[in-house]
This record gives structure tokens, sequence and C-alpha cells, in this order.
């Protein structure tokens, strides 16, 4: 999936540079040859300098987000695996109850919660199973202070997958300024329209060069967009951790 876009916003800057270069490239200017070479090296140096500072601050900052958001899903994959876990020193009826609630999260997590999270939403059925569980667990009376801390234990990994939930949640909801942005496309425009605009002329070399430097520029962009929504493709981050965390179940269990 990956390639389809990437090959998309290649072919998209393509296109978009050869027919800037093709509509501006004869232009009179453009046929005469005519301009100011020290302005016109200033103003693209200029317009190259601003592209490239938009990029790299926004490529890094979305890039530290995104492996944020990566291991905040492991953390919660971690925090269930724990409960799933220490749910075995409960007693047997309590122990299959909360661990078949466990397991249902987590495929939930999955099936539910991560096409969800691609809308920048979260499943509500995932979240009322670990309300579910957390009042479940709450409800337990054991006989003996033994057991009163394995419920206590359980009862605290549970709150602490419900926080963990909480801020993969707000990762969801997170997202650059849409500002940031329409700076970036003016940038991008601008950098690829300047050669024509100043003289370059519209022949089959010159063509395949701009051409050339508008797809390095629409895969700029591309990166920039797909990291920013890490949940959505192209770059979207996949529910791994959880389903380690189904195996994990497993070796468990067994």
């Amino acid at each position: 999936m990956m390639v389809f876009w990437a090959v998309l916003a290649l072919f998209v800057g393509v296109i978009a540079a050869a027919g800037l270069a093709r509509l501006l490239g004869r232009s009179e200017r453009a046929v005469s040859g005519s301009h100011n070479p020290q302005a016109l090296s200033v103003v693209g140096s200029a317009l190259l300098s601003s592209f490239i500072l938009l990029t790299a601050f926004l490529i890094a900052s979305t890039w530290s987000t995104y492996n944020t958001d990566r291991q905040h899903t492991y953390d919660e994959a971690r925090s269930v695996t724990t409960a799933y876990w220490l749910a075995g020193k409960l007693q047997p009826a309590d122990r299959e109850r909360v661990r078949a609630g466990l397991t249902t999260y987590a495929d939930q997590v999955v099936a539910d919660d991560w096409p969800a999270m691609g809308r920048r939403q979260t499943s509500a059925t995932a979240a009322a199973t670990l309300d579910s569980l957390r009042v479940a667990v709450g409800a337990i009376h054991p006989d003996t202070a033994a057991d009163e801390k394995d419920r206590a234990d359980v009862a605290a990994a549970l709150d602490d997958i419900y926080s963990k939930r909480l801020i993969r949640a707000a990762d969801v909801n997170y997202s650059v300024p849409s500002l940031l942005y329409l700076a970036l496309v003016i940038a991008a425009v601008l950098l690829v329209a300047y050669p024509p605009l100043v003289g370059l002329t519209a022949n089959g070399r010159n063509v395949i060069l701009l051409s050339g430097l508008g797809a390095m520029v629409a895969l700029g962009i591309l990166i920039v967009i797909g990291l920013s929504q890490p949940y959505s493709e192209p770059l979207s981050i996949e529910p791994t951790a959880f389903r380690h965390a189904l195996e994990q179940f497993t070796q468990i269990v067994g």
C-alpha cells in the first residue's frame, strides 16, 4: 500500500511540475531570457530554504510523535499482558472471567479500535468491555487477605490499562496545525513554479529536470502527511503489539 501512495505522490508531482513548465515556460520573458541573475538567485535561494526548513521541521516533529504513538500502543499491550498474568492468581471462576474479558478486549482493539482510529475515533465497544471488566473485578469479595491482595493487583493493572487507553485516544486526536500544511504547500508550489516563471524554457530536458524536482517535493509532502496521521494510510501504525499480546495469552495459559 505504501508503494501505491509513493508512486501516486511522484506521479502528481511530475504532472504538476510538467504542466507548470509548459504553461509558464512559454511567456515572453521565458522565451527572451531577460532577467536579473542576482535578484533571481536571492529569491530562488529563499524559496528553496523556506521549503527545506518547513519540510525538515515537520518531518522531524511528526517522526518523533509517530514513534511516541507507536510506543504507547506497546505500553498498553504490555499492561494488558500483565493484567492477564496477574489474573492467574484469582480464584478459578474469577480467573476465567477476567482472562476471557482481557482476550475480548485485545481482540476488539485490533478489530474495532484500529479501523476507528484511522477516522480519529476510538471504539466504544472496546471501551465498554474494559469498563465492564473493571466493574467485575471491583465486585469480587475475597475471603482472605491474600486473595484480596491478588484482586487489588488485578484491579490496579486494569486501571493502568485504562490510563494508557486514554493516552492512545489522545494520540488519535492530535493533528499538525493546518497553517503549517498551508505554508508547506505554498512553499512547494512556489519552488516548482519559480524556474519557468523566471525564464526556464519549456524544452524537453528542462521539463524532465523540473519534473524530477516536482516528484521529490510531492514525496516530501506525502511523508509529512503520512507521519502526522499515524493511524491512517499510507504510514499507519499496525496493531502488532496487541496481536503479540494475544499470542502471549496462549503462552501464559500453556
